[in-house]
């Protein structure tokens, strides 16, 4: 059983980021960062790892050269909060808990076609017009972690950026596979986040064991497990999606506060049959 040793709760992890921005900037970023806390377990199977130390964003990716076409970052008031991606020529995906406290429209836009997380000179910006969360989000347990953003103009009218395709309801998810989370979160303890988007590949992981290892912390029925030791995403890569064989099949949902450590990161399966429901009647032509 893994002792958590502020509860079964999700916990703001803020501490990392202090100082690093703005006094506004600090507290944009860090109302919509949700990670717990936890410590290795007492009892660990025979082929359990030790929770590595917390080394930061996209722990053990590579530093991307090219913008990716469908990735895209949340900003509120011009500072990075969340990752998203491209899924229609008006609509962006994100997490429901990046809209938690939500933002006020004008002040949130997304960033594309760039590498860079702060030089919006390098990208193009969207104004967000409309945000949709799902209804049934769950903030204690992140079931139901989605949301639908809408911009004023097409993301497709800019050659340097493009749709990824979402798993449809059949797909195949295959434990020990391997996806791609990409993202501009923290670089380090005490760091800033990253300035350069960053990749890592990471493997899908089985429910059970998922489960077991979070016990007592619910597992939502709405998510998959992935990630292993030294390979993980982190603070301000929620959102942000994860890609398998070209198509998106989860965002970044939460996590352990010690991103990299032995405990699996959490990801919103956008191939639910609930989340394509959700998806569909939000998104429209």
């Amino acid at each position: 059983m893994v002792t958590l040793t502020m509860g079964p709760v999700f916990v703001l992890v803020a501490l990392c980021v202090a100082g690093v921005f703005s006094d506004e900037a600090t507290d944009v970023w860090a109302s919509r960062q949700r990670r717990i806390k936890a410590e290795p377990n007492p009892n660990p199977n025979p082929g359990d790892k030790k929770p590595g130390k917390f080394s930061g964003r996209i722990v053990g990716g590579t530093v991307v050269k090219d913008p990716i076409k469908y990735l895209l970052s949340l900003r509120d008031g011009g500072n990075h909060i969340c990752g998203a991606s491209i899924i229609a020529a008006k609509y962006a995906l994100s997490a429901a808990h990046c809209q938690s406290p939500p933002s006020d429209f004008d002040r949130l836009t997304l960033l594309g076609g760039t590498t860079q997380r702060s030089d919006d000179a390098n990208g193009i910006v969207f104004q967000v017009d409309n945000v949709v969360t799902h209804a049934r989000f769950d903030p204690r347990t992140y079931a139901n972690d989605i949301a639908i953003l809408r911009v004023t103009k097409s993301f497709l009218e800019d050659s340097r950026l493009a749709m990824i395709p979402l798993a449809p309801a059949t797909y195949k998810l295959k434990v020990n596979s391997v996806a791609s989370v990409s993202g501009w979160g923290l670089t380090g303890p005490e760091a800033n986040l990253a300035p350069t988007l960053l990749t890592v590949r990471i493997p899908i992981t089985s429910m059970s064991n998922c489960v077991a290892q979070w016990n007592p912390v619910r597992i939502a029925k709405t998510a998959i497990c992935a990630g292993q030791p030294g390979r993980d995403s982190c603070n301000g890569d929620s959102g942000g999606p994860l890609v398998q064989d070209g198509v998106q099949i989860g965002l970044v949902s939460w996590g352990a506060d010690q991103c990299g450590s032995a405990y699996p990161g959490i990801y919103t399966y956008v191939a639910n049959k609930a989340m394509i429901a959700f998806i569909e009647e939000n998104v429209k032509a």
